[in-house]
């Protein structure tokens, strides 16, 4: 949902109040400023620096504690330091009122969540701390910067009973300053930050105190060089702030103090005993960790190799969806975008591009092969395309880790290349035979050897390319969109014959970025001509507008409009089935690009039992989850035939689908292949979606107007993938809960 809903003659985020002018509280208020965003108040302690905060245009008017003054505030912003934090609270306390949204920025958060329930006697709905990761040495107004927050994170911290709409209103305030926004429980936080943040300024404190009071001090600083510069470069910062960040988050610094001082101990005695082995093991394993982390800083993402906690997703009773939202960008749309700016000539910029889950590996991957990829914002890239042969080869093999998506778009792209390079993947992918993927390579003239044919990890030599004719009777959009891919490195005009045409993303993308894509009854001819990056921005994600649109369908009282979706043909046709069987839902019109975007409005309403054909069940194998669900509640007893004709991995999601809702009391059966579902009302209960998130969106679902809570366990992946869950549905009213 667009955020600018601003009544004329008033700024987006009304009155701000910063209490704390400071480096910090000088340049948000800055940020904001100099974007139009909002009327800036200050309040300090100190008289000069308010003079010099409207002098220097880091704010507009001198704030004051008072109700006349607090009273017309929507923001309050709390830039003190920590240990003044409670008492600015208890004489904000008596001025307040329930809508005005308060935050800080300080390091740490339980001190501060402990100060507001002294000060209130509990944790007020409307206060949700913050935490920007960003700063300098330097201290005061005159330190104001409007661009630190730019590509660095905020963190929000929000307690169980935060506002949802304030909790939404604090991230887009974060997000307008052009930072990225990022959720973490309180305790989490502040033993994250004792580790990556306080303690590197206790050693940076200790070590030039301790050097400074030593016998050789002056020649030490006369001697030194970049190495003791920049380690020692924190201990210029605010020694007032760091005394109390390090009192209010005394027990998590401790205990990773104590773990420091072990492994510290642990290099003394190395060193004593000339233990060089066990000196060059921790060396090479901090360098390597070391690079482990300047990558993750490019990627702007906690992403890579980490520890897999079990998450489970619960939907509580009393559920609506209402309201409207603008969902990210479709995730595999996000991918194809990625793929095709960056063989494009030119610069792109992508808009409402989802940059999580998967998305990041076919990023890394176009990275690592020399193409520069700038995040302009959390949901912006600015792609520097290099046409279709300008790949360089990667200094390691491409691992798609566990994403089909990027394998699939990868692969025909490297086959197009003049360098050879070795492709692996992890887990499920790695053995998994991809024999129609591979066959295309080849089609282009491209060698591709495994050790497990047709499987990955495996090695391409491309050879002279080949003049592509390729016939598709797969139905797969991923095949669909390699086909395409592979067709840019033809010699000539490519013909692709598919079965059963219908319009895709994949062409209309393509066409987006120059490329004169043909259409007729019998496929599609590509010509072997070079991309034009282009400034776009994706609809909304096809399968998250899906399911949102059958649970407003299946809740009563819901009233749901998607702002900014964007269907092709088969996404059109499923919604299209769902109003044939009794759905409330209101679609809009073919585009002159060929797709059907704008707004997808749906209401609660009572569906009929149904019968899908096999071509039906084929055609909308990746939703049939979803329509599974839907015969759940539907009145009478639905049919779905050819369920063991699918591919194998769309069939075990169905068998997957119809064991969870036997476990929730509704009967469904299969004969000879036809999946019979009686309609009824689930009785609640504990599911697992094995890891698969688009059967976890379907077992949500179930549990939509089921008798009991709904858990589902094993959603590591759904939230990966569908980064949003909790904000959108919270946003929509959907009580949905994640515990990890």
């Amino acid at each position: 949902m667009s955020d600018d809903l601003t009544p004329p003659g008033k700024k987006k985020f009304g009155n701000v109040m910063i209490i704390g002018l400071g480096m910090i509280g000088g340049s948000f208020a800055k940020a904001l400023k100099e974007r139009g965003l909002a009327t800036l108040y200050g309040v300090d302690r100190r008289e000069s620096e308010l003079t010099l905060g409207v002098s220097t245009g880091v704010i507009d008017f001198h704030g004051e504690l008072t109700f006349d003054c607090v009273s017309k505030m929507d923001v309050i912003v709390l830039a003190t330091p920590v240990r003044a934090m409670e008492s600015v609270l208890h004489d904000l306390k008596p001025l307040l009122s329930s809508h005005t949204l308060i935050t800080d920025v300080g390091s740490t958060k339980g001190s501060v969540v402990t100060a507001a329930q002294r000060v209130f006697g509990y944790m007020p709905t409307h206060f949700i701390p913050g935490h920007p990761i960003a700063g300098a040495e330097k201290s005061g107004v005159l330190a104001s910067n409007s661009k630190l927050f730019e590509k660095h994170m905020a963190i929000v911290t929000p307690l169980p009973d935060s506002s949802p709409v304030l909790l939404d209103r604090l991230h887009r305030l974060w997000h307008a300053v052009g930072a990225d926004v990022v959720s973490m429980d309180v305790e989490h936080h502040d033993h994250v930050l004792a580790s990556s943040s306080h303690l590197p300024h206790l050693l940076a404190y200790t070590l030039v105190d301790a050097l400074a009071n030593g016998d050789r001090s002056q020649d030490i600083f006369r001697f030194a060089a970049g190495g003791f510069r920049d380690f020692t470069r924190i201990a210029s910062s605010d020694p007032v702030m760091w005394r109390d960040v390090f009192l209010a988050n005394k027990e998590a610094t401790l205990s990773t103090l104590d773990h420091f001082t072990e492994r510290l101990a642990d290099m003394r005695t190395a060193i004593e005993q000339g233990d060089g082995a066990s000196m060059f093991g921790v060396f090479t394993r901090a360098k390597s960790a070391r690079d482990h982390f300047l990558r993750l800083l490019e990627q702007r993402t906690k992403g890579g190799q980490k520890e897999v906690r079990p998450v489970s997703v619960s939907v509580l009773p009393a559920s609506v969806i209402k309201g409207e939202v603008s969902l990210l960008g479709d995730k595999s749309l996000s991918h194809k975008a990625i793929t095709i700016a960056a063989l494009s000539d030119g610069v792109s910029e992508i808009r409402n591009i989802d940059l999580t889950g998967d998305v990041r590996i076919t990023t890394q991957a176009f990275r690592d092969m020399g193409v520069v990829i700038e995040e302009v914002a959390a949901d912006q890239l600015r792609v520097h395309g290099v046409g279709r042969r300008g790949l360089k080869a990667p200094i390691a093999p491409i691992n798609v880790h566990q994403s089909r998506e990027s394998l699939y778009l990868l692969l025909p792209v490297l086959a197009g290349q003049t360098f050879s390079v070795s492709i692996t993947a992890d887990d499920v992918l790695q053995q998994r035979p991809m024999s129609d993927l591979f066959s295309l390579v080849r089609k282009m003239g491209g060698e591709i050897v495994s050790e497990v044919e047709d499987c990955l990890p495996a090695t391409l030599r491309p050879k002279s390319p080949t003049n592509l004719s390729f016939e598709m009777r797969s139905g797969s959009e991923r095949l669909r969109m390699a086909a395409f891919l592979a067709a840019l490195y033809s010699p000539q005009v490519s013909k692709i014959k598919l079965d059963g045409q219908t319009l895709s993303h994949c062409e209309v993308l393509l066409r987006h970025f120059r490329l004169d894509v043909k259409g007729d009854s019998e496929g599609f001819e590509l010509p072997s001509s070079p991309l034009v990056g282009s400034d776009i921005i994706l609809s909304g994600d096809e399968h998250e507008t899906i399911w949102l649109v059958l649970l407003a369908t299946l809740l009563p009282g819901s009233e749901l409009v998607i702002c900014n979706a964007g269907l092709d043909s088969d996404a059109y046709a499923l919604l299209s089935f769902l109003q044939s069987i009794g759905a409330e839902v209101a679609l809009p019109s073919k585009s002159e690009r060929g797709l059907y975007e704008g707004n997808v409005q749906a209401c609660f309403a009572e569906l009929k039992a149904f019968s899908l054909t096999n071509e039906q069940s084929y055609q909308f194998r990746d939703e049939l989850p979803l329509l599974c669900v839907a015969a759940a509640y539907a009145k009478g007893e639905s049919r779905l035939q050819g369920i063991n004709t699918l591919p194998y991995q769309y069939e075990d999601r169905v068998l997957a689908l119809a064991d969870a809702l036997k476990q929730m009391g509704v009967a469904c059966r299969m004969e000879n292949g036809e999946l019979v579902i009686a309609g009824s009302v689930p009785v609640g209960g504990e599911l697992d979606c094995a890891g698969d998130d688009k059967l976890a969106l379907a077992l949500l679902a179930i549990g939509a107007r089921s008798q009991q809570v709904v858990k589902v366990n094993d959603c590591q992946k759904l939230l990966e993938e569908f980064n949003e869950l909790e904000s959108v549905t919270r946003q929509l009213g959907f009580h949905c809960q994640v515990t990890k």
